[in-house]
């Protein structure tokens, strides 16, 4: 019970403490959101050897189901929970404003060094994990269900914070996972509990934001079940895919700040899917290695497909199969069908494949994206030096046992390595749960346009000795790199700025917040011009944002806005900056706290390509509540740091 007792507080702040049907949450600030039954339901998950340790028929809502609540999802993948009268949990509600209220669900991760750690069998330096394994352990819970992670630290060499990718955190600021932002780090020897409610379904991924250390093997799936907007039969879970660097990320990125000659930028060794990937021997074959996925023939089978990735995109396809897609990041959408999918950093897809196919085994294929990806690459023989595209295989019951599929495994004909981001289609990534955005933004949108900047900043302040090449946000009031104070979070003091902040403040309560984001990659970098074609994921934390307009053309302020998309727009929480183009995208600032905005190019954040958006900051918690949490680890980081001085090399994020 001690271990439930300690995020007691944060659960009250957020679950009606009473069984009314048609209650109310009553947070400390924002809108009230109906909630359904108690919170007040305790049961301990322990993760079993397979997935899914939770499937929608074992989801629990007990005073809801003692006023007559059923599940319905093995009636319908669409429908959740109904009562004839009542309404309906289903595809179609609004998630953001009605939520049933689930059970807790508790979780512990250590993040310690795993010496041995090497998924493709070529030994890894200076591996970490959480609880020994890469990927780290499924973390499964139920729509509307209140999710407790208790993370130790016992990795000496850093500090660790824990990100939950895409979770809302809504009125729950301070479990968002970042140190300098929402937290300090868990020093060695210590433990933060994290406490968030499920406010959305689908699925995504954990993992540190503690500057490069998810890259070493600090990551793992996060699902919640909820409802889908296509029918399937058998869920074969998370799909991680990443690419995997033998060196520390830490020595890699020496790589993207200074110059390593051939391998600048840092350049990856490897494909693993699910922390498994073959690997290229010195006479050129590849070892046996892979992740296999089962198939039963006639069935339909979902897929949840994640790009773990430290600084590669993905086109992502099935020889002989066609997808449905039914969700992108944590967004319920309108089916349709594709044969492939680039997949961002930190995007994802929940896809629906049927095994409608001669029973055999066929080739899963992560093909590197043409310029979105960091892989060796001979000109001259037009192919990656160290790595294929085949990676993973399925593999129909009853199929013969056999290393590699056979010639009747088939790439899609019209699959290409372009890396262009699903929502370049507008009839595709269509909300099923629909927003119309205001066309008049909250904001000063000329304020609030940026640029994706590399340059020579001299940051020996911060770095003594050590000035390098930074990515950066910037526009004419924002032109520094981001670059946090481990010991001083954002959170505690929403209101301070100093020339690494990188903070943009927003007081407005109402309509929605427009940001630009430029990638036109003409900068200033040693007194010369540089043209450098890179296309960044760019990634929200706090709310989902839609995207206005995604184009390869330069922004023009008073042309670009007039083909911008109000009616329902893609709505996600990672998109992609196109290379030489720009990004509009637009959120609702209901969300009050200190959020960050950063490129999911590894390399990228590390070097300060972020900023820091404080939403509604005399709204943020504080005193003795809420925050008190962060005041002791806090405490306890600075008073660790003061005798075993760690140096920030990088952004901290």
């Amino acid at each position: 019970m001690g271990f439930f007792k300690s995020c007691l507080d944060f659960i009250l702040h957020i679950a009606s403490p009473f069984a009314d049907q048609y209650g109310s949450q009553k947070p400390l600030f924002g809108p009230e959101i109906p909630i359904h039954g108690d919170s007040q339901v305790h049961v301990p998950v322990v993760k079993p050897a397979t997935y899914p340790a939770i499937d929608p028929s074992t989801c629990r809502y007990p005073i809801l189901e003692s006023q007559g609540y059923e599940l319905c999802n093995d009636q319908s993948r669409g429908c959740w929970l109904t009562k004839y009268g009542s309404p309906e949990f289903n595809i179609g509600t609004d998630y953001e404003n009605t939520v049933p209220v689930g059970i807790v669900r508790e979780y512990t991760l250590d993040v310690a060094p795993t010496p041995n750690l090497s998924p493709d069998g070529q030994p890894k330096v200076n591996g970490v994990t959480f609880n020994g394994t890469y990927p780290g352990p499924a973390i499964e819970a139920c729509w509307g269900d209140f999710i407790v992670v208790r993370v130790r630290n016992n990795y000496f060499d850093n500090g660790t914070t824990v990100h939950w990718h895409g979770i809302r955190q809504l009125h729950s600021n301070e479990m968002d996972g970042v140190n300098g932002v929402t937290q300090c780090p868990i020093p060695y020897g210590e433990e933060y509990v994290y406490a968030f409610r499920a406010t959305q379904y689908g699925h995504t991924w954990y993992h540190s934001h503690y500057s490069l250390q998810y890259p070493d093997g600090v990551a793992g799936p996060l699902v919640i079940h909820g409802p889908t907007s296509g029918e399937w039969d058998i869920d074969v879970g998370p799909i991680l895919i990443s690419d995997w660097i033998h060196d520390t990320a830490f020595q890699a990125f020496n790589c993207e700040a200074y110059d390593c000659g051939p391998n600048s930028p840092p350049k990856a060794d490897n494909i693993v899917v699910n922390g498994i990937g073959p690997f290229k021997q010195p006479d050129g074959t590849f070892t046996v290695n892979y992740f296999k996925a089962t198939f039963q023939a006639g069935k339909k089978h979902l897929l949840r497909l994640i790009n773990g990735s430290a600084s590669s995109s993905f086109v992502f396809s099935i020889d002989n199969h066609t997808m449905t897609v039914v969700s992108s990041d944590l967004v319920a959408v309108e089916p349709y069908v594709t044969d492939s999918l680039l997949l961002g950093i930190g995007q994802r897809y929940s896809v629906i494949v049927e095994a409608d196919q001669k029973i055999s085994s066929y080739w899963m294929r992560t093909a590197p994206a043409d310029k979105c990806n960091s892989f060796r690459f001979n000109k001259t023989a037009n192919e990656y030096t160290q790595v294929k595209e085949t990676t993973a295989m399925i593999a129909y019951e009853d199929a013969p046992p056999v290393p590699y599929p056979d010639d009747t495994s088939v790439k899609q004909s019209d699959v290409t390595a372009a890396c262009i981001d699903e929502s370049m289609d507008p009839n595709r990534l269509v909300p099923v749960v629909s927003w119309i955005v205001d066309p008049q933004p909250a904001n000063n949108v000329t304020r609030d346009s940026f640029t994706a900047a590399l340059d020579n900043h001299n940051i020996t302040q911060l770095v003594p000795d050590q000035p390098f090449a930074h990515w950066l946000l910037a526009n004419d009031t924002q032109s520094n790199p981001l670059w946090v104070d481990f010991g001083n979070p954002t959170i505690l003091d929403p209101m301070r700025d100093t020339n690494f902040s990188s903070i943009v403040r927003f007081d407005q309560s109402f309509g929605f917040v427009y940001l630009i984001i430029d990638g036109s990659y003409l900068f200033n970098y040693s007194s010369q011009f540089l043209e450098i074609p890179t296309a960044h994921p760019i990634h929200l934390h706090g709310s989902d944002f839609v995207i206005l307009a995604q184009n390869t053309s330069t922004y023009d302020p008073d042309e670009s806005p007039k083909y911008f998309k109000f009616d329902n727009p893609a709505r996600r929480d990672v998109a992609m900056l196109p290379a030489g183009g720009y990004l509009a995208i637009s959120f609702k600032p209901d969300n009050p706290g200190a959020w960050l905005m950063h490129c999911h190019i590894a390399w990228h954040a590390s070097s300060g390509l972020a900023l820091q958006l404080v939403v509604r900051p005399k709204e943020i918690r504080d005193g003795n509540g809420p925050l008190s949490p962060v005041r002791r680890i806090c405490k306890l980081w600075n008073n660790w740091a003061g005798t075993n001085p760690i140096t920030q090399t990088d952004s901290g994020i």
